[in-house]
């Protein structure tokens, strides 16, 4: 998996460690159910036109790691303002999605992998990255 800036095209590699929790969660179609005097239902419906939440928690404590140096550049990137890819690089799943970083839910939380702060770059740390897919235009 890799988050690329689409402004610039750079990448940062993401571990394929990662659960993606709410994939199955989205509801497309937002509904409002009201009863009329007489008891007749009015239906108001439609359907969402972006703002899926795309959560990548680790899928367990020895999974969902990023280095160091990678995370340091996430963050910087996720003050940015800008749009990302955000792309699957797995045998079964490739898909790509246009996303930006989910500030209502705090967009990353990261946790040293050995429970004691990093000493190097290259120290491992369990990340939470969340996200929010745009359909193309938005």
């Amino acid at each position: 998996m890799k988050l690329i800036r689409k402004s610039t095209n750079e990448a940062v590699p993401i571990e394929d460690g990662f659960l993606w929790a709410d994939e199955f969660s989205w509801k497309p179609i937002e509904q409002k159910l009201e009863r009329a005097i007489n008891g007749a239902a009015i239906i108001q419906e439609g359907r969402k036109q972006s703002g899926r939440p795309i959560t990548l928690e680790p899928a367990d404590a020895g999974m969902g790691w990023i280095k160091l140096r990678d995370l340091r550049q996430v963050q910087a990137w996720s003050v940015l303002q800008e749009q990302f890819a955000l792309e699957f690089e797995w045998p079964h799943d490739t898909r790509r999605f246009n996303v930006i970083f989910n500030h209502e839910a705090g967009a990353l939380e990261a946790k040293p992998v050995k429970g004691i702060p990093a000493v190097s770059l290259d120290d491992y740390l369990n990340v939470t990255l969340r996200f929010l897919e745009l359909e193309d235009g938005n």
